[in-house]
């Protein structure tokens, strides 16, 4: 594990398309990666995957208050996005950001772990769930996020009744295997939180490149919480993340940046990433950091990196809080 230093046509974002029944084929290692022929994952993964989930507590302390219990657990850090706002106040070069709620863990994969990053991205979005008591949280009372393995029961059961089912013909099935899951997957296992979402893809036309439609996108999604007052730099909202996939990788974007040269960034939860320990200083402090951009940079993916593909897909949630105000 590595620690992170118009024309008349179709818009490009658009609702993802779903194929007829009739047209189904089972998809092969370009979409389910090299297990995709997988019955079950090898016993010593699973091992390690069950171990993960055991639970340390902590008790935090908030100013003025109680201090509550935390559960945490090897691969989720809590806390990272607050910091994240404060060096993009510091950093120079930030015009404008946004960002979603602070109350997203950031969830990486473990070390000897491999094909899971769709899993992580969906714990990252139950997060929010569970810290801001959204509809739907009920559904997992226990403290911890949901295991791999609860997540591939959810979405076998979405299959068995009858949504997007075509999935399992597509996949083979996915319970206790290593196979990739995409856009359609962690949509059928939100839908039985509860939590209404809504799936988009997203293309280059002929005047747009397909990462400037998405830039565009995300930009409208956070602008949406943005108050005609404010001149604020870094904004703070209580906007669940966006699901984000691109070919051969799925991330979680936590926000939206423009740069003070007119270039803009999302920035992102990378599964494959945990915090650096200079993130996890930084955690409740007031620090000012002396190069800020050095480690936003590990959260930032701009042109360089997305020109590289041609179609993205995103899921946001249409269940949110009403915003509790800036930073």
């Amino acid at each position: 594990m590595h620690s992170q230093e118009t024309m008349e046509e179709e818009k490009p974002c658009s609702p993802l398309k779903v194929a007829p029944t009739g047209d189904v084929k089972k998809l092969g290692r370009a979409e389910l990666g090299p297990h995709a022929h997988e019955k079950q994952m090898p016993s010593w993964l699973r091992k390690i995957l069950e171990k993960s989930a055991k639970i340390t507590e902590s008790n935090t302390i908030v100013p003025e208050r109680a201090s509550p219990r935390h559960h945490l657990v090897e691969n989720q850090t809590t806390d990272v996005i607050p910091v994240l706002v404060r060096l993009c106040e510091q950093d120079k070069t930030v015009h404008r950001a946004f960002f979603c709620s602070p109350k997203v863990y950031q969830v990486s994969r473990l070390p000897k772990e491999s094909g899971f990053c769709g899993y992580r991205n969906i714990q990252m979005l139950i997060s929010y769930m569970k810290e801001c008591r959204v509809p739907g949280h009920e559904l997992f009372p226990e403290s911890r996020l949901p295991t791999i393995f609860q997540l591939q029961d959810m979405i076998e059961n979405a299959w068995d009744m009858g949504v997007n089912s075509i999935g399992r013909i597509e996949t083979g099935g996915i319970r206790g295997t290593r196979k990739y899951i995409g856009t359609p997957e962690e949509d059928d296992a939100l839908l039985l939180t509860r939590i209404r979402c809504e799936a988009s893809s997203i293309e280059g036309t002929k005047d747009m490149q397909a990462y400037n439609a998405l830039f565009r996108c995300i930009a409208d999604y956070f602008r949406q919480e943005l108050p005609l007052d404010t001149n604020d730099k870094v904004l703070l909202t209580n906007l669940p993340p966006v699901y984000f996939q691109h070919q051969g990788h799925s991330l979680t974007i936590i926000g939206f940046e423009i740069r003070d040269n007119g270039s803009a960034n999302i920035l992102v939860f990378d599964p494959m990433f945990k915090p650096s320990p200079t993130v996890e200083r930084l955690k409740g402090t007031d620090t000012i950091f002396a190069d800020p951009a050095r480690i936003l940079k590990a959260y930032r993916r701009g042109e360089a990196y997305l020109q590289k593909y041609r179609v993205f897909e995103i899921l946001k949630s249409v269940t949110a809080l009403p915003s509790a105000g800036f930073s």
